[in-house]
């Protein structure tokens, strides 16, 4: 990020921050982005790519296109050159885009939503993993659109766009369609053609996919064939292109009101200059998504919004601990909308996505909003402030519990405790597993064996119950051999629990033979001083507590349970946890109830 950026980062004082769990129906179908996990190159996602084969379903839609824009052209009146979009659109389209024939697939009574989807969702899963391409629903885009209103102070009627609106990652232009849309109602009756000038200052989007450009161009553009038509016929000129082809993290050309954005994401290899340029918001692994909100905070301008639909690791994941850090004290976080039905926009994907945004502008508390189907309610939070896991509720009876955490003044690393991750990548050492004991095996504690919160050993996973140590430097590193405390890290989304805890006693230890192999999906938990606040059997029992259940699922909405998620709890004061420590049963959960929920006394 630049100097100006560097030199504008202001502290955010604290406040409060909307959060929204929407749960959506029937979102259209997608073209997903690039899996959560999956690895390119920079190159991969930045500048056109003008080889790129769309396919022939693709080729197909875009060549229905024409027909597409004749219909519509000559539904508001116009005749003539206005009904051939190369005629009537200031875009040239790419070579050989309207070179696949008639056009096949039934696109000419579709609306520009249906238009983008069809293209998008017609592109090879080769082109589409490549570069992540992926299309927004009509129901995300307009809900991302009323949260930027909201973030700008906006209430109805329509206003003029105060400032440009980009998106980087435009694709076929679903997110920029609400804000034309605004700009043309607030300038209803106004002189068409001075309306029509004006709307490249205004509009932006950019796009690695060069027919994807093209088509944003024309369904853009559709939305404004009404001001066309009252034009003055010998005053009429080609409608504006609104967007381009180009790398969406390229440094903006002029300072950005709106940067509204559905992202690609995944990890990705960046060059030197690119590791240089985004040193202030990585720590390891660089998520092609981080990039795209680092890259629009920095062309922002004093009084710019970041909209965004992404994955919701950036709340919580290590690798994002700089990125929070620097959006907490560039441009807050504002409105968090959870999407709690994924269908149609991140499918298949375990990790949860969400609509936010981020402004420069500073508001001391805004509504905390809850919304499914049913019913809407309200709850107030902290706004998230530093790099530390942000606790945000996905449940309004959730609210106090992440507001009392985020007050308390310890952590489960403070408080005497250090989690890791299992060593044991299971496919990575298949050779050397059994199912048989023998000289230099030792017995693999699987996730599978702390199922319903007490250790056994399950016998789905006994074909591989045994791994032999290859050295003593394998047995040091492999082996756990002092009694620990054992969460899960991966849950299923069915489980009605997200945190499974055991605690591994000197007798269950003994009973596997004194020492065992813990597989990647099991964390394990050490005391680093011989006086943890907490002792071994008492964390573990309040890992088990419905309170700190809960607590989990404000810190995180995925299914795993990170060791640095975990590690980062909050804990109330080392007087507390003393006390907790003589406590069982439901005294003990009352007791820690009492602590996360102060309000119950």
């Amino acid at each position: 990020m630049g100097e100006s950026t560097a030199a504008s980062r202001r502290r955010a004082p604290k406040g409060r921050v909307r959060v929204t769990a929407a749960a959506l129906p029937e979102p259209a179908p997608p073209v997903l982005a690039r899996p959560l996990g999956a690895r390119g190159s920079r190159a991969d996602v930045g500048g056109p790519d003008p080889t790129g084969e769309p396919g022939a379903a693709a080729a197909a839609v875009l060549a229905a296109v024409p027909g597409w824009w004749h219909a519509r052209a000559r539904a508001v009146g116009l005749t003539g050159r206005w009904l051939e979009v190369t005629q009537a659109l200031d875009a040239v389209p790419p070579p050989g885009v309207l070179a696949g024939g008639p056009g096949t697939r039934p696109v000419v009574g579709a609306s520009g939503h249906e238009l983008g989807a069809a293209y998008l969702t017609a592109l090879t899963p080769q082109v589409r993993a490549r570069h992540g391409r992926h299309y927004t629903p009509p129901l995300l885009a307009e809900h991302l659109w009323h949260m930027v209103r909201r973030s700008l102070g906006w209430a109805c009627p329509a206003r003029p766009l105060p400032g440009l609106v980009r998106d980087p990652a435009c694709g076929a232009g679903a997110l920029l369609l609400p804000a034309l849309r605004e700009q043309l109602a607030a300038h209803a009756g106004a002189d068409p053609e001075a309306v029509l000038a004006g709307l490249p200052r205004l509009v932006e989007g950019v796009d690695a996919d060069p027919a994807a450009v093209w088509l944003a161009n024309i369904v853009l553009a559709a939305e404004a064939l009404p001001l066309l038509a009252a034009t003055p016929a010998r005053r009429r000129r080609p409608l504006p292109a609104l967007a381009r082809a180009g790398d969406g993290l390229a440094p903006a050309q002029a300072a950005v009101r709106v940067v509204v954005m559905n992202p690609p994401y995944g990890r990705v290899r960046l060059s030197a200059e690119d590791r240089d340029r985004f040193a202030p918001v990585l720590f390891g692994h660089a998520n092609l998504y981080s990039l795209f909100l680092a890259a629009a905070l920095d062309c922002l301008d004093d009084q710019g919004v970041v909209a965004a639909l992404v994955p919701t690791s950036f709340t919580s994941g290590r690798y994002f601990a700089n990125l929070r850090a620097v959006l907490a004290a560039e441009a807050p976080l504002r409105e968090v909308s959870f999407v709690g039905d994924r269908d149609g926009v991140f499918a298949g994907v375990l990790q949860e996505t969400c609509l936010a945004t981020f402004s420069r502008r500073r508001s001391p508390r805004t509504a905390v909003t809850c919304v499914n189907r049913q019913l809407s309610d309200v709850a107030t939070v902290e706004r998230p402030a530093g790099d530390r896991p942000w606790l945000l509720p996905r449940r309004r009876e959730d609210a106090p519990v992440a507001a009392a955490a985020a007050a308390m003044p310890l952590t489960l690393a403070t408080a005497g405790w250090k989690v890791s991750t299992g060593p044991l990548v299971w496919n990575r050492r298949r050779a050397d597993l059994s199912g048989r004991p023998g000289g230099g095996r030792v017995p693999v504690l699987w996730a599978a064996d702390m199922d319903g919160g007490r250790l056994h050993r399950d016998p789905a996973r006994d074909a591989l119950r045994y791994l032999r140590l290859r050295d003593p430097a394998d047995r040091t590193v492999m082996t756990l051999g002092e009694p620990a405390v054992l969460v899960q890290r991966t849950t299923a989304p069915e489980q009605a629990r997200r945190l499974v805890a055991i605690e591994l006693t000197p007798e269950g230890l003994a009973e596997w033979g004194g020492a065992v192999v813990v597989e990647n999906h099991v964390n394990v938990l050490r005391p680093t001083r011989p006086d943890p606040l907490l002792s071994r059997a008492t964390l573990a029992r309040v890992l088990a507590t419905g309170t700190m259940d809960r607590l989990m699922r404000c810190v995180s909405g995925s299914v795993a349970v990170s060791a640095y998620e975990l590690g980062s709890l909050p804990f109330p004061a080392p007087s507390v946890l003393r006390c907790w420590g003589h406590l069982h049963g439901p005294a003990l959960d009352a007791a820690v109830a009492t602590a996360y929920q102060p309000a119950i006394r």
